[in-house]
């Protein structure tokens, strides 16, 4: 190689992708409710640097035990990842006011555990920083929401986390994407 012509390594390349997320984010950690079956957002909120990777570590941790599973133990004694499916496109567009339903039917796992489903707004991400509810019960494949008054186009990012009851459990995410029009 020449040595005029090193520029020191690999080049950084400007993002081509969007960046949905920042390094302010703002992480509420969510505690199961008796029996575990549902979950509510703790009274604490955390926020910083590091707060970004909180939300999915102990997903990302347990994602590793598995893979270290799998080159120990035959198919079947190992945990596999569910696979998440949406009944509807990634991307939707809403009126202010309107009622739309997130469905994650056709979700499914490879070993046949049971699955959790959580359903969350990620403020952080979209252009409508104002957190949204989820209406109706947690821990179902298929919630809704209403759509919020805006007086312009305003994106919404919409997180799916589907576990399985496998050990280690393990999480896949969906996203979608929806824009709030007046």
């Amino acid at each position: 190689m020449d040595p005029k012509g090193f520029t020191g390594g690999v080049p950084i390349l400007p993002e081509p992708r969007p960046i949905w997320t920042n390094a302010t984010d703002a992480f509420t950690p969510w505690l199961a409710n008796e029996y575990g079956r549902s979950v509510r957002p703790a009274d604490t909120v955390s926020t910083g640097f590091k707060t970004t990777i909180w939300r999915w570590r102990k997903d990302f941790q347990n994602d590793f035990a598995a893979r270290m599973d799998w080159t120990i133990k035959p198919y079947s004694a190992a945990n596999h990842p569910p696979v998440p499916a949406l009944a509807h496109a990634d991307r939707l567009t809403v009126k202010s006011g309107e009622i739309f339903t997130l469905s994650a039917a056709g979700t499914t796992d490879p070993d046949g555990d049971s699955l959790s489903y959580l359903w969350f707004h990620y403020p952080e991400a979209g252009s409508y920083k104002t957190p949204l509810k989820t209406q109706g019960a947690d821990n179902l494949y298929a919630v809704w929401y209403k759509a919020p008054e805006v007086s312009s186009p305003q994106t919404a990012h919409f997180i799916l986390k589907v576990t399985d009851k496998g050990a280690p459990s393990l999480t896949r995410y969906k996203r979608v994407l929806v824009t709030f029009t007046p």
